[in-house]
């Protein structure tokens, strides 16, 4: 079996790509995968470094209104469906599998025409664009939020989930917290903002840390992202946040589970993957949506959890030190409150998206 899976532009889309990746070759070792990827994205580093093959498309994304940019794009889109024709032509893929963005929408517009069995894995609340204009077309959208089921053709989707590494899945709280030298009386709040960081996020963190820097049984571990690291830690240390055991500002963590894990409460961006983990995980949460996300989805995201009483969803131009700090201090004062945001969080998690996707993909195949 040939597989072809575009997963391009950001680890949004690569990482789940991997995912189902990696389901695949646990249930089948034989199968051959190759990964199709443009040059401008973060999947030229990440996909080899995992060990697989990739080739590489020319894609761009359409923007809106008309300039230039817009005869550029257009352009580049043909160029992208030329290139996807010739790899379907070089390979002969028995199937083609697209994580989102316009190096897929290329590839899966032409393997439909070929009449290539293909699939969708769509990671967002609120579909991406190219996925939405494609559902049409492919044979299956496996979507990782119900609330993504309006925007496909009726009968088209299978609800999957995002798939999560075990760890996520199979996290031991209390050893966990052991290995961080946590205690059992003793909170700790994960602030994360994503790999680049996220400047209103890490203000109000600041604020928070401040609010706490007396309280020895509160924990705040802050990743800023590699970018604004630099600048954080240097106003935390004119502010007298210095580090320290119950404060520790970092740029980013290689083992991010094991924070999670540890957590009793989490701030974070709403990025369809970090929802994820946090239900798999059952974290509850202040979630911040970044207000540029296309299409808002990461509001869309957020809203999943927050909705139904798993979190609080503050709005990034509304989010202030102040509005952080009272936010936070009304939850840990209500450990019961805390735990029925665990229970409502823990619902929305879908464990076993890996094999849903894999089951997906049999009965594609079994239909050729």
């Amino acid at each position: 079996m040939k597989i072809l899976i575009a997963a391009g532009g950001t680890g949004g889309h690569i990482y789940p790509g991997l995912a189902i990746a990696e389901k695949i070759k646990s249930k089948n070792p034989e199968a051959e995968i190759l990964f199709i990827g443009s040059h401008v994205g973060m999947e030229k580093n990440i996909i080899p470094q995992a060990g697989y093959p990739i080739e590489y498309i020319r894609a761009r994304g359409f923007e809106k209104g008309f300039s230039l940019e817009t005869i550029a794009a257009v352009k580049g889109i043909i160029d992208g469906l030329l290139d996807a024709r010739h790899l379907i032509k070089k390979h002969q893929p028995d199937l083609v599998i697209g994580t989102g963005g316009f190096t897929a929408a290329a590839l899966l517009f032409m393997a439909s025409r070929k009449k290539i069995p293909t699939l969708i894995h769509e990671q967002n609340a609120f579909p991406g664009r190219a996925n939405r204009l494609l559902g049409k077309r492919v044979d299956r959208v496996a979507i990782s939020f119900t609330e993504a089921e309006a925007y496909f053709p009726e009968g088209k989707t299978v609800l999957c989930g995002n798939p999560v590494r075990p760890e996520y899945t199979h996290s031991n709280r209390s050893a966990l917290r052991a290995s961080l030298g946590i205690a059992d009386g003793e909170r700790m709040i994960l602030v994360m903002g994503g790999s680049q960081g996220a400047g209103s996020i890490n203000r109000a963190t600041l604020d928070l840390m401040a609010s706490y820097k007396d309280e020895e049984d509160v924990r705040i571990y802050h990743l800023t992202g590699k970018d604004q690291f630099d600048k954080v830690l240097a106003e935390a240390n004119e502010r007298g946040l210095n580090q320290s055991e119950n404060r520790v500002i970092l740029a980013y963590h290689q083992e991010l589970y094991n924070l999670l894990g540890a957590a009793d409460l989490v701030i974070s961006r709403s990025g369809a993957m970090s929802v994820a983990e946090i239900a798999a995980l059952g974290l509850p949460s202040i979630l911040v949506p970044y207000p540029l996300a296309a299409g808002n989805h990461q509001e869309f995201n957020a809203r999943v959890l927050t909705d139904s009483g798993g979190g609080i969803l503050i709005e990034d131009d509304k989010l202030t030190g102040n509005l952080l700090i009272a936010t936070v201090r009304n939850l840990l004062s209500k450990p019961q409150e805390l735990l029925l945001m665990q229970k409502k969080t823990k619902e929305k998690a879908i464990l076993d998206a890996g094999d849903r996707i894999y089951g997906a993909l049999l009965k594609l195949m079994e239909k050729t």
